[in-house]
């Protein structure tokens, strides 16, 4: 008896401690740099009315954190594996319901799943596809996994460009495309048209994040 109230109280504590560290990042982001948001299309909030891919470039380790931020409410974040197990991060990243480990050394496809389960359930799905940051400007290589999840789900992708500077004085600027759909088809999709649809959508970041 006495190990399971132990075991609650130390439950409730480490929610209490990761609401603090989310509602603390998140009003620091949101304050410090003022991400200022262009919405291109249809989408015109954060606030969206159906779950979408939700995907953009990575120039700085804050990317995650602060599109997390913006789109606050029903989203969950593919997370690169390594980093759910780093210790530096696993205390908070694997007590946060709403992470989505990827293991990007390796070929994965339990994330997909997740990730489906996710949408069904009605949260939009954050994925970074260059798979780590490029802090010269450029873009690395979009991989195809989210470009595979939006063709056999049938959810839209999202596209994002994000300035990359994060700076006292400069308001984050953040473009938001119109969503759109990738074909769905029966059975799995040819490497080559996941790969076609990749760098087509690699364009629309790199465009978005220039405007």
């Amino acid at each position: 008896m006495i190990e399971k109230s132990k075991k609650i109280i130390g439950d409730l504590f480490w929610k209490f401690v990761l609401f603090l560290v989310v509602y603390g990042v998140r009003t620091y982001l949101l304050v410090v740099y003022r991400p200022k948001m262009t919405f291109l299309g249809s989408v015109k909030s954060t606030d969206l009315k159906e779950p979408m891919i939700i995907i953009a470039n990575h120039t700085s380790m804050l990317d995650p954190l602060m599109v997390q931020s913006l789109f606050f409410h029903k989203r969950s974040i593919v997370v690169a594996k390594d980093q759910v197990e780093d210790p530096h991060f696993s205390w908070a990243l694997k007590r946060f319901k709403n992470v989505i480990p990827c293991d990007r050394f390796n070929l994965d496809t339990e994330w997909a799943l997740l990730a489906k389960k996710e949408l069904e359930k009605g949260n939009s799905v954050i994925i970074f596809p260059e798979g780590k940051c490029r802090y010269d400007g450029l873009l690395n290589e979009f991989k195809t996994g989210f470009a595979f999840l939006a063709r056999s789900t049938g959810y839209p992708v999202l596209s994002l460009g994000i300035d990359g500077i994060y700076k006292m004085g400069h308001r984050t600027q953040i473009v938001v495309d119109e969503p759109e759909k990738i074909e769905r088809v029966k059975g799995i999709p040819s490497s080559k048209h996941l790969a076609e649809r990749s760098e087509y959508f690699r364009q629309k970041v790199w465009e978005l994040k220039h405007l």
